[in-house]
C-alpha cells in the first residue's frame, strides 16, 4: 500500500487522514500567536504519523514567522490557496495565476470606483507585493506600514510597470459600500473568481481579496489530499471563507469563536482559538 513519511513514522496513505487548519482566530490566538502548548501538542503528533498542514490567507512569509515553532513536513497553503509551497524555505510548488483579462478589468473598475488595489504577483520565482506609489489611500497606507521591511513589498510609479499575466491576488480596503458597489461593478469579470468580503480580525478594515477560483483552500486541500492518498480530510476553521473548505472535508470542526455561519454548517464545534481548541482536540481524537 502507499506510504507516507512524516514526522518520525511511516504511515499507510489508505487510512490516514490530513488535517488542515486555517491559521488567524483558529490555530492562533487572538493577538496572533501560536501558544507553546499548541505546538508542543501538534509537534508532538506529527512525530506520532499525523498528516498536518494549515491553509491560511497569509503569504508564506508571514505565515512562516507566526509558525515556526511547528515541525511541518507537508506543503503549505498560503494565499487563500493560490500558492502551495514547501513548509520550511517557502519554495512554491504550485501557483494559480489569475487570468490576465480579469486583472484589467478589475484594475480599471478600482479605479473608476477610487479603490487602491494592492496586487500580489510572482515574479522571479518569488511573491511581490505592489502598489502605486502615487496614490496611497489610506487602507493601502494601512495595510502597507504594518509590512515594513517585508523584502516582497515593490511600489510602481506607473502601471505600465504592472504584467497581469504576473498577478495571483488582488486585494482592495475601502469602506464595505464601496466595495460592494466595486464588487456588483465587477459581477461579469469575477464569474470565473474566488473573491471574499470580509472584515479584518486585526483592524477591523474592510477587504475585498479576489483570486483565481483554482487558488482556493479548498481545491488547495483537497489536491494536496489527493496527492499523499489521504483516505480523509478534516478542516478547522473560523470565518467565512473558510465554508468552501468545510464544503469539500469529511469532517469539519469550528472553533467556538468562529462565525455563525461557519458554526453552522460544521460538524462540530470545538473550543476556541485563545483555549487551544484545535491542538485539544487533535489530541483528545488522536491520543484518546
Amino acid at each position: 500500500m502507499p506510504q507516507i513519511v512524516t514526522g518520525e513514522r511511516v504511515v499507510d496513505s489508505a487510512t490516514a487522514t490530513l488535517f488542515v487548519s486555517d491559521l488567524d482566530f483558529t490555530l492562533l490566538r487572538s493577538d496572533g500567536t501560536l501558544s507553546p502548548r499548541t505546538a508542543e501538542t501538534i509537534n508532538g503528533l506529527i512525530a506520532d504519523g499525523m498528516l498536518f498542514t494549515y491553509a491560511t490567507a497569509r503569504s508564506f512569509r508571514s505565515s512562516r514567522i507566526v509558525t515556526r515553532e511547528l515541525r511541518l513536513s507537508l506543503p503549505v497553503i498560503t494565499y487563500g490557496g493560490t500558492v502551495t509551497a514547501s513548509p520550511d524555505a517557502g519554495i512554491p510548488s504550485r501557483v494559480e495565476l489569475m487570468s490576465p483579462a480579469v486583472v484589467t478589468a478589475i484594475l480599471a473598475g478600482a479605479r473608476d470606483e477610487g479603490i487602491e488595489p494592492v496586487l500580489f504577483t510572482m515574479e522571479d520565482g518569488g511573491d511581490r507585493v505592489r502598489w502605486y506609489r502615487g496614490h496611497r489611500s489610506e487602507g493601502v497606507d494601512s495595510f502597507v506600514g504594518r509590512r515594513a521591511g517585508d523584502p516582497r513589498l515593490l511600489p510602481f510609479s506607473t502601471w505600465d510597470e504592472i504584467d497581469p499575466a504576473t498577478v495571483f491576488y488582488v486585494t482592495l480596503i475601502a469602506q464595505r459600500e464601496r466595495l460592494d458597489v466595486l464588487r456588483t461593478a465587477l459581477e461579469a469579470a469575477l464569474a470565473d473568481c474566488a473573491h471574499f468580503l470580509s472584515v479584518d480580525g486585526y483592524t477591523k478594515e474592510h477587504w475585498l481579496e479576489i483570486h483565481s477560483a483554482a487558488g482556493t483552500k479548498a481545491r488547495a486541500a483537497r489536491r494536496l489530499a489527493d496527492r499523499l492518498g489521504a483516505a480523509r480530510l478534516v478542516a478547522f476553521g473560523d470565518n467565512m471563507n473558510d465554508i468552501p473548505l468545510f464544503g469539500v472535508a469529511d469532517e469539519t470542526c469550528a472553533v467556538a469563536n468562529a462565525v455563525a455561519e461557519l458554526r453552522e454548517i460544521a460538524t462540530r464545534t470545538i473550543g476556541t482559538n485563545d483555549d487551544d481548541g484545535v491542538a485539544r482536540w487533535l489530541e483528545e481524537r488522536l491520543r484518546g
